[in-house]
């Protein structure tokens, strides 16, 4: 079982490989309504993980994580005419995010760190239905 540290960590590293992607391609999209979605995306994520530097140490970079391979992945496939195409990618990466801060905050007994999971909880909440809008727009 992973100590809170790890989770804090984990969280940590999926939020900055998702804010580096979300700040780098989200000027480059094509419409409006994409670029100030990935503007807020990539503000959750930063705000996060300067909200949790106080309990946990930023890992150091690694590009072999799963959380930096989903992006790689998203990078690859990303075209600013057509974001929709890498929304399931995008969407995943939210899902992922959204369960770790979940389960943050269900194993944490500190109450300061129980209560700051739990109001990023909805803003990743929030991003994680961006995504799943920006998914639907490819169905369409």
């Amino acid at each position: 079982m992973a100590t809170d540290q790890q989770k804090l960590q984990d969280i940590v590293r999926l939020a900055q490989s998702g804010r580096d992607f979300f700040a780098s391609t989200g000027p480059g999209a094509a419409e409006t309504e994409v670029r100030a979605a990935f503007a807020y995306v990539a503000d959750v994520k930063a705000r996060l993980i300067h909200s949790l530097s106080v309990w946990a140490p930023a890992p150091a970079a690694d590009n072999s994580s799963a959380g930096a391979r989903l992006y790689n992945e998203a990078r690859q496939i990303f075209r600013s005419d057509a974001p929709a195409t890498a929304a399931p990618v995008l969407t995943r990466g939210e899902d992922q995010l959204l369960k770790l801060v979940e389960s943050g905050f269900e194993s944490t007994r500190v109450p300061a760190l129980r209560q700051l999971l739990k109001s990023f909880y909805s803003e990743v909440a929030i991003c994680r239905q961006a995504m799943a809008r920006l998914q639907a727009r490819l169905a369409a």
